[in-house]
């Protein structure tokens, strides 16, 4: 057989691969495996709770809920709509403590990569503040700040900041100045060159910082609520817990792991726009 031959049916093998209802069928069979240890999970759990016989029975659900407990108080606090209420709270907080620590991180990695003595003086100081446990430092927002938004911002955008802040340092100082000197010589301007060599360089890290830190701004307002507020998921989780209502607390941490893949699934779709020209953006 020719290679002529191969080549045109390997071709025609990737057009049919191609169709739209060949990609349908992967993407669902690929999201159906997924799922399956879930729902393996779930079922062998509802069934160990002694939900259909007492026979499988060797989990409490008084101590360790149940599946269709759980379904039962999300339905609850769906149909109620106070969910959508403490879940406004937290996104807020999240997000803005989110918002500052880009604003933070970004300047600050910018300007220590171009200055070098702001550096030697400061980048001390920051080893030694990221390693303080940020969440230690809960209870002092809330004295200092109250139990209203700020305090639960702050937390959040202090939680988040070290990660954008050394992605952004760590990539700036990776770019090659040779790749600099070398637009200069052509005759590049600053703008051409931050705009064709800094920021295409640069925003792989950042946004790779974002998402470490977006999960961790999330974690910040969870536990600001829950050392002191009166909304939130924090707080539902907090008054849950205080009751001993299982179910309701997984309840919650569902929906926080909602709002958590929602959020990264966001940044990666505005990754994979930023970084259209990059082929691994559009492959994650």
């Amino acid at each position: 057989m020719s290679n002529k031959l191969l080549i045109e049916q390997a071709t025609q093998r990737q057009k049919i691969f191609r169709q739209p209802s060949i990609q349908g069928l992967a993407k669902f069979s690929r999201l159906g495996l997924q799922i399956l240890p879930l729902l393996i999970v779930l079922f062998v759990w509802e069934l160990a709770s002694g939900s259909w016989s007492d026979h499988f029975k060797f989990l409490e659900a008084a101590v360790l809920g149940k599946p269709s407990g759980i379904a039962s108080e999300l339905i609850q606090l769906v149909a109620s709509g106070d969910i959508l209420i403490h879940v406004w709270v937290t996104f807020q907080e999240a997000l803005g403590g989110l918002a500052v620590a880009i604003v933070a991180g970004v300047s600050l990695g910018i300007i220590l990569s171009y200055s070098r003595q702001s550096a030697l003086l400061t980048l001390p100081y920051i080893q030694i503040l990221n390693s303080i446990p940020r969440i230690a430092l809960a209870p002092f927002f809330i004295v200092w700040f109250g139990i209203g938004l700020t305090s639960k911002v702050i937390l959040a955008a202090l939680t988040a900041f070290f990660p954008i802040f050394f992605t952004t340092y760590q990539g700036l100082s990776s770019i090659e100045q040779e790749l600099v000197d070398a637009f200069q010589v052509m005759g590049a301007s600053r703008l051409q060159i931050l705009r064709m060599v800094i920021l295409p360089a640069v925003m792989t890290w950042v946004i790779a910082g974002i998402r470490t830190s977006l999960g961790m701004a999330l974690v910040g307002a969870i536990v600001a609520e829950y050392v002191g507020s009166t909304k939130g998921l924090g707080f539902l989780l907090m008054a849950a817990q205080g009751v001993l209502n299982v179910d309701r607390a997984w309840a919650v941490l569902v929906v926080l792991a909602v709002i958590g893949v929602f959020l990264d699934w966001s940044i990666r779709r505005l990754e994979a726009h930023i970084l259209r020209w990059r082929t691994t953006a559009r492959e994650l």
